[in-house]
């Protein structure tokens, strides 16, 4: 039984993933009052003391909106700093990393596909501090394992993303406008979980690799409202939901028009309604 180091265990990936596979692994669950990966060498006496074959790394600052301005330092703190420590030590100590990065390391431009090799470019800070971390894992552990997703959900309602924050608005609301134009994939965190632990049983198989794990969709991926309209046909609530474009809903921070993560490994996630039809299930 491999010996997992996990951190931002009390996160929305983390939660699911010990909740769901904890048994699988041995792991040692680090959260912010437990595991400080901001001082190497708080982190490096505590590697030393419990040797773990592997650290999984789930932190994550997520607000795209407060990453451009009030809570820049921190977005860059959590998402491009702190990996850096983890990478070095993990380099150090002969030790296996999976980290997670997104979709929004690339601008939408393409306006197809993103494969695992295609050139990054983020039109924001938090793509931008994503993309930070992904050169610091390589340049500091060639070995380093990265996996990108999109529009994660999960957990249950406690939880802030898409799913929970359609489901909110409908009782305070009589319509709801959602961007009908950006294009991407949903991703269940149980799912995802499931193919992380794919990866872990099989760390020689991927490492130095990037991953793109999502669930599958149409061709083109669907867009939020498209999203946004499942969730309602599932939930059968009569909500008036009214699509708007990226020039409509104005956002501090600008997303990519077209962020479709391709699989090419053979870890394959399932249809993204299964997922959502189970997660809304649960709630």
């Amino acid at each position: 039984m491999k010996k997992i180091l996990l951190t931002w265990a009390n996160g929305m990936l983390g939660t699911d993933f010990i909740k769901h596979f904890g048994k699988t692994f041995e792991i040692l669950a680090l959260d912010r009052n437990n595991g400080d990966i901001t001082n190497r060498t708080s982190m490096e006496e505590l590697i030393k003391k419990t040797t773990p074959d592997i650290i999984v790394n789930f932190a994550a600052y997520t607000n795209v909106e407060a990453a451009e301005d009030t809570w820049r330092k921190m977005n860059f703190d959590v998402n491009s700093l702190w990996v850096h420590n983890l990478a070095k030590l993990s380099a150090k100590h002969a030790i296996d990393l999976i980290t997670i990065s997104t979709d929004y390391v690339f601008d939408g431009s393409k306006k197809e596909w993103y494969t695992e090799n295609d050139v990054c470019n983020p039109i924001n800070s938090y793509g931008m501090a994503k993309y930070l971390w992904e050169q610091l894992a390589q340049q500091e552990n060639p070995d380093s394992i990265i996996i990108r997703t999109s529009r994660l959900y999960g957990w249950g309602k406690e939880y802030k993303n898409f799913v929970n924050t359609i489901i909110n608005l409908w009782t305070n609301r009589d319509e709801v406008k959602v961007v009908k134009d950006q294009m991407g994939a949903p991703t269940y965190t149980i799912d995802l979980c499931e193919a992380i632990t794919k990866t872990i049983n099989n760390t020689e198989d991927y490492k130095w690799k990037i991953l793109h794990f999502c669930n599958e969709t149409k061709d083109d991926g669907i867009s939020w409202f498209e999203f946004a309209e499942e969730i309602c046909k599932v939930a059968g609530v009569q909500t008036k939901l009214t699509p708007c474009s990226s020039q409509e809903f104005v956002t501090k921070a600008p997303r990519p028009q077209c962020s479709k993560l391709i699989n090419w490994s053979n870890i394959h996630l399932r249809d993204w309604k299964e997922w959502l039809h189970e997660y809304l299930a649960t709630l």
